[in-house]
């Protein structure tokens, strides 16, 4: 019998096949990622701590915030889009994803990878992947595991550069990591159109 996982990956094969038969990149080369200039990490959510803590072991600046983006815009991120678009990428609530998405606009950029994280029905955390085909099909085999949220940042920091065909899926997480009174959260990465 099919199951949730291998119905999932048939899905994302079938809405991949018009980008595939157009790709010039070699079949085994990995496309060109973002270049990341911070990740959001707010510090009232574990899972926040996890995502920005496998980022930092990937390399990348963390900026620690505990629910205002306020500080970060004015201290940091608006001078350095003053000079140009640069990608930015966290797990934080919808709150900060929402203004930093509208700030984004006037540098043409947006969000171009987004996962939706909330404590399901049954317990587990649902995650609903919306992104490039290769990060959503790589979430559908990564995210179900109790490291979700590591999982999450190796997706952020793998963003590709350039366009691909975006797809959405929706996965669980065997074992919940988010309490019940936890309000969903967003993993995200915000690049240039």
């Amino acid at each position: 019998m099919t199951n949730r996982r291998e119905l999932l990956k048939a899905g994302l094969a079938a809405s991949a096949l018009p980008l595939a038969a157009s790709a010039t990149a070699a079949p085994n080369e990995q496309p060109e990622a973002v270049a990341l200039y911070k990740i959001l990490c707010d510090t009232r959510f574990p899972a926040s701590v996890a995502f920005a803590t496998r980022a930092a072991e990937h390399g990348h600046a963390v900026h620690a915030m505990q629910g205002d983006v306020t500080r970060f815009w004015y201290d940091d991120l608006h001078h350095r889009w003053r000079e140009g678009p640069a990608a930015i990428a966290g797990l934080t609530a919808h709150g900060a994803l929402f203004c930093l998405e509208q700030l984004a606009r006037d540098q043409r950029m947006r969000v171009v990878f987004r996962a939706e994280h909330t404590v399901a029905a049954s317990g587990c955390v649902a995650h609903a992947v919306e992104g490039p085909a290769a990060l959503v099909d790589r979430a559908a085999d990564t995210a179900a595991g109790r490291a979700w949220a590591e999982a999450m940042a190796d997706l952020a920091v793998q963003c590709p550069r350039r366009r691909t065909l975006r797809v959405t899926a929706h996965i669980e997480t065997a074992a919940a990591v988010l309490s019940p009174a936890t309000e969903k959260l967003y993993s995200w990465v915000i690049a240039r159109v």
